[in-house]
């Protein structure tokens, strides 16, 4: 089954990586259990964003939340990523948003909570279910999504990469071998 795009996961990253590239070409995303069986979908807390002037807690800004990860990390994160992620923050929100996710509101404005290590209020919840609330609109687009197949139930046994050919020397992922798992047959995905 050709697709120019294998995706494996159905978490957040898989399912919101499919939905992009649908745009550029087809999508065949596997997921080994049923889409939602994903740890995004159990995750329970919320997600920071320092969000646009107007909508941010007062006083909050990136290089506050950039300072608060670094400090809670103890010297285990790195600093490059963790202002790239950070001042990605709202851009995703506003996709997350787009997709259909809705996080909690107070008199039409989002709701920010404090939580732990924050020294403003940027968490951002959907009761006390947001990695549900995400992961059910993300496979939702997703199900819309022209180009985008959704293989369910079915487990990547392992990639087919051009240096196990041999004689090659820049090594890349051509497809994957793929257990259905309802059939107990293997497919080749690429």
């Amino acid at each position: 089954m050709p697709s120019d795009f294998l995706v494996i996961g159905s978490g957040v990253a898989g399912l919101s990586f499919a939905i992009k590239a649908a745009r550029h070409g087809t999508v065949t995303v596997i997921t080994k259990n049923k889409a939602l069986d994903s740890n995004t979908n159990w995750a329970q807390g919320g997600i920071s964003a320092v969000l646009p002037e107007g909508l941010r807690d007062a006083g909050d800004s990136v290089e506050k939340h950039v300072a608060d990860t670094l400090d809670a990390g103890a010297g285990l994160c790195r600093e490059e990523a963790v202002r790239t992620i950070i001042a990605e923050g709202a851009a995703t929100i506003e996709e997350l948003v787009a997709w259909g996710t809705e996080f909690d509101r107070e008199d039409d404005r989002f709701s920010l909570g404090q939580e732990g290590g924050h020294c403003q209020r940027r968490v951002l919840h959907a009761k006390d279910t947001t990695g549900h609330e995400i992961a059910s609109s993300l496979l939702e687009t997703a199900r819309e999504t022209p180009n985008l197949t959704l293989l369910e139930d079915h487990f990547a046994i392992d990639l087919i990469t051009t240096g196990k050919l041999g004689g090659v020397t820049d090594n890349r992922v051509l497809g994957a071998y793929v257990l259905e798992e309802e059939s107990g047959e293997v497919m080749v995905l690429r």
